[in-house]
């Protein structure tokens, strides 16, 4: 993928997430005010008209925002974290940047990526420089430093930390699926993929794109990983025990 291309797709995204966060900010005003939502704005939240009786499928519960501690010093209210696992080679390196607030060296900078993550070979890394040059990076004789901090993820106990616009769509994927597998925690009895679609609709501490198809596409992903499983013979999907445990 081209420096431009990717560029485009990151704001893209970031236009989308405003505007999601935007129409959610507009939600809790109308509730605020026990107003109806405007019929433009539920058919964007995907949410059923909230007046009379609660229809089948509708959330009935509130779901508690998915939480981690500690938080990193610069934490701000609406950033969420990515696990090592679901991020991609370049936030990584740009978390490892802005971690170091200095210039690093390209062999350190693919040396510590491969640390974290063995699967990515240190050309990658070091193409990820090239690519990523004049643009969110530096490269200078000391070595590589960001342009901009704030477009960067921040390394913390593990983690990716940052605001949803941050991350690409991959990664907030990652996201999206932490936070089904929460709702499944406060659901012992497990749900059907249509009603966790409609409480991931519900919570607003979500922050990827909510659909029936991304949320089956996320069950199947994470049912291979062993993490969900279906409850017996029905349509309802559970946490694994592993994964309870966790939990």
């Amino acid at each position: 993928m081209s420096f431009d291309r990717f560029a485009a797709e990151q704001a893209a995204l970031r236009g989308l997430l405003e505007l999601i966060e935007k129409a959610n900010q507009c939600r809790v005003m109308y509730e605020r005010a026990g107003m109806a939502l405007p019929e433009p704005l539920q058919r964007f939240l995907g949410v059923a008209a909230s007046d009379g009786p609660t229809q089948p499928g509708q959330p009935t519960i509130s779901i508690p925002p998915l939480e981690r501690y500690p938080h990193p010093g610069e934490w701000a209210p609406g950033w969420i974290w990515i696990d090592i696992a679901g991020a991609t080679p370049t936030s990584l390196v740009l978390a490892l940047l802005r971690e170091a607030d200095k210039p690093v060296r390209a062999p350190e900078v693919a040396e510590h990526v491969t640390t974290l993550m063995p699967s990515v070979p240190a050309g990658t890394v070091f193409n990820l420089g090239k690519r990523l040059a004049g643009s969110v990076i530096r490269r200078t004789r000391d070595g590589w430093e960001l342009t901009a901090p704030e477009q960067a993820p921040l390394l913390f106990d593990g983690l990716l930390w940052g605001p949803a616009k941050v991350f690409v769509k991959s990664e907030l994927a990652s996201h999206r699926r932490e936070a089904l597998m929460h709702i499944l925690n406060t659901a012992p009895g497990g749900l059907q993929a249509s009603q966790l679609t409609e409480y991931a609709k519900s919570c607003q501490w979500i922050y990827a794109p909510v659909s029936k198809e991304l949320i089956q596409d996320d069950l199947e992903l994470l049912f291979n990983q062993s993490k969900v499983r279906r409850r017996g013979n029905s349509r309802k999907w559970e946490l694994a025990q592993g994964s309870k445990e966790e939990a």
